[in-house]
């Protein structure tokens, strides 16, 4: 395996479009790096450019240390899988895994037939070698191509939206199968999707692309815990993060729905600004009628009264949606600014609370709702970054 680094890569077209815009990354031996990131953002373009599909306009691109900008792909030693498997119909899973070490001719027959047996049974492909795709389920279409990439010994394996084509309940199981091989082989992996639960669940690392430019990289839990800005902090985590203006005054938070007090480590942050935008994960919300008042520290917390107008029960949890529109009479317009900031076609005109199953809160009543202000995210109203 091999490290891949990148360094203020830039991929810009005839017409003057930056698809990605002075990226540098570095992508350590045996780490599993996802680049995410919205529809266009970049994140697929960077893979072919690291694959040599595509050119890089300008900044270096290193594979073990070697500049590899001008080397083309069959001499990169990179494994690619695609979105669409891109299997051989007429070719059974035997022949479509061995078909790279074919196409090199180094290897003696015996060699060859123990190399693609070793990969169909680390895969759970070997009482399949002898059928065709078209014979096979989603996802052992998609374990072919990965024995594909696996047989070759590549320096680095580059996944393009492996798992987009599949069901919600095998997407699951792929996740776990694709994650329990890479860290069997210790496998150099670069990993895209637009689905941020896969880049949550399967990362090392999360690389978030917008517009072609880099927003953050850091492990899962740090983007979640730390976004360094609103679009990171509304694109990590489902259901998404609530955003609301605030106006900053003696030293409170003065929201649509309630005032709480800024905390300490916070004020001098927030300095003399006048108005932030406030974020608020659902799972910082709690029932306040079957809370534990035990379960955080007194004066963490603020109670207030919402009208609840849609609840979601899904067994494990409920999502609670109360409207914000007439809680503040120009909250409206500012949730539309919020939204060409975030970037983002999704509803934020309400808060979506998540429950315990055990809460009774009803669509169509008021409820009594607490919300845990430590776990408070704040944002500069004009330049999007965190505070903290």
């Amino acid at each position: 395996m091999a490290e891949i680094s990148l360094r203020n890569v830039v991929k810009r077209y005839a017409d003057g479009f930056a698809a990605v815009n002075d990226v540098s990354l570095d992508i350590a031996d045996g780490e599993l790096m996802i680049l995410v990131g919205p529809s266009g953002c970049g994140k697929s373009t960077l893979l072919r450019m690291i694959v040599g599909l595509e050119d890089i306009t300008s900044g270096d691109l290193l594979i073990a240390g070697r500049r590899v900008n001008g080397t083309a792909p069959r001499e990169r030693n990179l494994a690619m899988v695609f979105q669409s498997y891109a299997l051989y119909p007429h070719l059974t899973v035997f022949e479509n895994i061995a078909f790279p070490l074919r196409l090199r001719g180094e290897l003696a027959a015996p060699e060859l037939e123990r190399k693609v047996r070793a990969v169909a049974e680390t895969l759970q492909l070997t009482e399949h070698l002898q059928r065709k795709p078209a014979n096979l389920s989603g996802g052992q279409r998609q374990r072919v191509a990965m024995g594909r990439a696996i047989v070759r010994d590549a320096s680095a394996f580059l996944f393009d939206e492996p798992l987009s084509n599949l069901d919600a309940k095998l997407r699951g199981q792929m996740r776990t199968e694709i994650l329990r091989l890479q860290r069997r082989l210790h496998m150099t992996t670069v990993y895209v999707t637009h689905d941020q639960t896969e880049a949550m669940t399967l990362g090392d690392r999360i690389a978030l692309l917008r517009r072609g430019e880099l927003q953050q990289v850091g492990t899962p839990r740090e983007l979640y815990a730390r976004p360094r800005n609103l679009f990171v902090a509304g694109f990590i985590g489902s259901p998404p993060m609530n955003f609301v203006p605030a106006a900053v005054s003696d030293g409170r938070l003065v929201l649509p729905f309630v005032t709480v007090e800024l905390p300490a480590q916070l004020r001098a942050a927030v300095g003399a600004r006048r108005h932030v935008t406030v974020g608020m994960r659902p799972e910082s919300f709690e029932d306040a009628r079957t809370r534990d008042p035990g379960a955080a520290l007194a004066g963490q917390g603020v109670t207030f009264t919402a009208r609840v107008d849609v609840v979601e029960w899904l067994g494990n949890e409920v999502y609670a949606y109360v409207p914000l529109e007439a809680l503040q009479p120009d909250l409206e317009a500012r949730l539309v600014q919020l939204e060409r900031e975030l970037d983002s076609d999704r509803m934020r005109n309400q808060l979506v609370i998540a429950l315990d199953p055990k809460s009774g809160i009803r669509g169509g009543e008021a409820a009594e709702i607490w919300l845990d202000t430590s776990r408070l995210h704040v944002f500069d109203s004009e330049s999007g970054e965190r505070l903290q």
